[in-house]
């Protein structure tokens, strides 16, 4: 069986078991009391790897509701905890992912429709010690814009700095062909004759790094904030339409807790 079909019937039962998740959270005063809704606004900031496209930063609103076993967010998308063991957990999502780039952005890139689209994912967390976290994320795309596969695994380092909680996390992304095309590539049909080349990157690893901190300013109001980069391999960098070997992004967030 395909990692497509698999991913996509677990988020079938995901679809199921979360109604029935949620209806038992909502009668349950035990799960009430560690249920919780938060909004808040984030500020998303970051350079783009892309030909001639700037800096580009924008604010948007936070909004998500978490449970033991559920959550619904607007970054996090869906995700439902059904395994929670006391090293490891496995989850199942469906996550929005934002489009790589506009064409209008830049004179290199016209002609070049990206959308946003959804991956399915199955996520699997492994305690090796207190503090050191191992992840293992399998996904696919689920909303036919290209169908590929992707892979995402890191480790985890939890960090107390002068009090201040810090979380160091690095780790590697991997994109199947039909993702790093959808990425990075070039197909026959966006070719300018001595401007834009057919390009297909293949198969895709770009290693990563990133800080992650909060800071409760009272009991129910925190600030948060991640930094990342992406180390770009060099099938990524010779694309006709990349022009930096990495990518630096930051999100600094205030959150209200219910």
């Amino acid at each position: 069986m395909k990692l497509t079909e698999i991913i996509r019937l677990a988020l079938i039962a995901l679809a199921l078991s979360t109604g029935v998740a949620y209806a038992e959270g909502t009668s349950s005063k035990d799960n009430q009391e560690k249920s919780k809704f938060s909004i808040g606004l984030a500020y998303i900031g970051g350079d783009s790897i892309y030909s001639n496209v700037k800096f580009r930063s924008t604010v948007m609103p936070s909004i998500s509701y978490k449970s033991e076993t559920l959550t619904i967010g607007f970054f996090e998308g869906l995700v439902y905890k059904f395994f929670n063991g006391d090293k490891a957990s496995i989850s199942a999502a469906i996550t929005p992912k934002g489009r790589p780039y506009k064409s209008t952005r830049s004179a290199n890139l016209t002609g070049m429709k990206r959308d946003m689209y959804y991956d399915g994912s199955l996520n699997t967390s492994y305690s090796i010690s207190r503090g050191l976290t191992a992840k293992l994320k399998l996904a696919a795309e689920v909303t036919n814009k290209f169908n590929g596969n992707s892979a995402d695994l890191s480790l985890s380092q939890f960090v107390p700095i002068a009090g201040q909680p810090v979380i160091i996390q690095a780790g590697a992304k991997w994109y199947g062909r039909k993702q790093a095309n959808y990425l990075y590539g070039v197909n026959a049909s966006e070719v300018i004759g001595g401007q834009r080349a057919l390009y297909a990157p293949g198969s895709v690893t770009v290693p990563y790094l990133s800080i992650n901190t909060f800071y409760p300013i009272t009991k129910q109001t925190s600030l948060f904030a991640n930094a990342n980069v992406n180390f770009l391999p060099n099938n990524v960098v010779n694309s006709p339409i990349v022009d930096d070997r990495s990518s630096v992004s930051i999100v600094v967030g205030l959150n209200y807790n219910f």
